[in-house]
């Protein structure tokens, strides 16, 4: 692995907004500590600066949750499927190993593209959809 290459980045694009400012902000964030995670795994950090970033983006996560759940109760939204999503979110991130090899560096920006991105994609979205026909943007 060559010293000069940039770390990989998971890139914010606007077809991740799902159109609803606050959990659009939320999403970010997550990504922006997401993206300190990468580099910081690829730079070679302290384990314990790592794992710190880990619980940040653990903790910016819960946020994210409380407030998707809460705008779901509060406009009477089924949400027995998106919150056992949560869950599964939270301990798999809770369970996330730090691998700091080359194979594990790449592993862990997999899982973190898709544990955001993916759960954007397929879970949010929709909801978002079903919020923003409620007049909640």
């Amino acid at each position: 692995m060559s010293g000069t290459s940039a770390a990989p980045v998971i890139e914010w694009s606007e077809r991740y907004e799902v159109g609803i400012a606050a959990i659009d902000g939320q999403h970010r964030e997550m990504l922006d500590i997401a993206n300190r995670l990468i580099e910081g795994l690829h730079a070679g950090r302290d384990h314990d600066e790592l794992v710190e970033t880990l619980r940040e983006l653990a903790r910016c996560a819960e946020h994210n949750i409380a407030t998707e759940e809460r705008l779901m109760q509060e406009h009477g939204l089924a949400t027995a499927h998106h919150r056992d999503e949560h869950r599964r979110l939270l301990e798999s991130i809770w369970q996330f190993d730090l691998r700091l090899d080359p194979g594990g560096l790449d592993e862990s920006v997999r899982f973190l593209r898709e544990w955001l991105l993916g759960h954007i994609d397929e879970d949010d979205r929709p909801f978002a959809e079903q919020l923003r026909s409620r007049g909640v943007s």
